[in-house]
C-alpha cells in the first residue's frame, strides 16, 4: 500500500508511535512503551535515531518545533484523541493520520484498540469501541498468509484505511456516541464496494500480492529497507 503522506524535503520530521517500522524519513521518533512486549506492535522497537520516550497527550517539545508529523495506527489507542490532535497541532505545521477504518476494525478486531475511526469529508469521526471479537485471529492469518485475501484487501485501501494529511489548524477530530457509517443505504454501499484500481493495475497488484507474500515477515523488513517502503 502506498501512503499518501507528502513529508517535505527539509525540516524536522517527528513520528509518533513508530514502533518497529519508522518511517525512512522520520528525524525524531516517539513511544510511550519500550521493552519486549510486542501485543501492541508487530515487532521488538527500533532505535535507530534520535528517540524521545514520552505520552503523545503531552509531547515534551516546544510550538511548532516540527514541519511534519507521521502517526501511522495510533489515534485508535489515544485515551483523549481530541487532546492528541491538539497537541500534534500544537508542535506541528503539519501531519499525517493513518488508522484502520471501522471496516477493518470489525473484521480483525485488535482488542488493544479503544476506537473505531473514520472519515466524513475531512473530519476523523471516533466512537468507542464494543467489547465482541466474532473472529478472532482470522483475518489478521488471511491477510499474512492468504495472497487471494491479501489482493483484495490491498486493491480496496480506502475501504480498509483511514488516512488524513492535515496542515495547520485544519486537523478535526470528533467523538461520537455512535457510528457515522451509512451501512443500511444502497447507494452509499455501491459506492464502497466500487473497484479502485484499473485492470492494470489490479494484475501489477496480484503479482506483488503472489510476491510478497512468499516471503516470512523477517524478508519483508529488509525489503522494505532496500526500497525505502514503511509497507512491503
Amino acid at each position: 500500500m502506498k501512503q499518501k503522506l507528502n513529508p517535505p524535503a527539509t525540516g524536522l520530521v517527528l513520528e509518533i508511535g513508530s514502533g518497529d517500522n519508522p518511517n525512512p524519513r522520520s528525524n525524531v521518533l516517539v513511544d510511550r512503551f519500550l521493552g519486549s512486549d510486542n501485543r501492541e506492535r508487530g515487532g521488538d522497537l527500533v532505535v535507530d535515531r534520535p528517540f524521545v520516550v514520552a505520552d503523545a497527550h503531552q509531547l515534551p517539545f516546544k510550538a511548532d518545533a516540527f514541519s511534519y508529523t507521521i502517526c501511522s495506527h495510533i489515534l485508535e489507542h489515544m485515551d483523549d484523541p481530541q487532546l492528541f490532535a491538539s497537541e500534534l497541532k500544537r508542535v506541528s505545521r503539519a501531519g499525517y493520520i493513518q488508522s484502520p477504518s471501522e471496516i477493518a476494525e470489525r473484521l480483525f478486531h485488535w482488542s488493544f484498540h479503544r476506537w473505531y475511526v473514520n472519515l466524513v469529508g475531512d473530519t476523523l469521526i471516533l466512537h468507542p469501541k464494543e467489547p465482541a471479537e466474532p473472529f478472532g485471529d482470522l483475518f489478521d492469518y488471511l491477510y499474512e498468509y492468504n495472497p487471494a485475501y491479501y489482493f483484495f484487501q490491498r486493491s480496496m485501501p480506502d475501504l480498509f484505511w483511514i488516512e488524513r494529511e492535515w496542515h495547520g489548524a485544519d486537523l478535526k477530530v470528533e467523538v461520537h456516541a455512535t457510528s457515522p457509517l451509512p451501512l443500511s443505504d444502497p447507494a452509499a454501499l455501491r459506492a464502497l464496494s466500487a473497484p479502485r484500481f484499473n485492470l492494470a493495475q489490479l494484475l501489477g497488484l496480484f503479482v506483488f500480492a503472489l510476491f510478497g507474500r512468499s516471503f516470512g515477515l523477517r524478508v519483508r523488513k529488509r525489503l522494505r529497507g532496500l526500497f525505502g517502503r514503511s509497507y512491503v
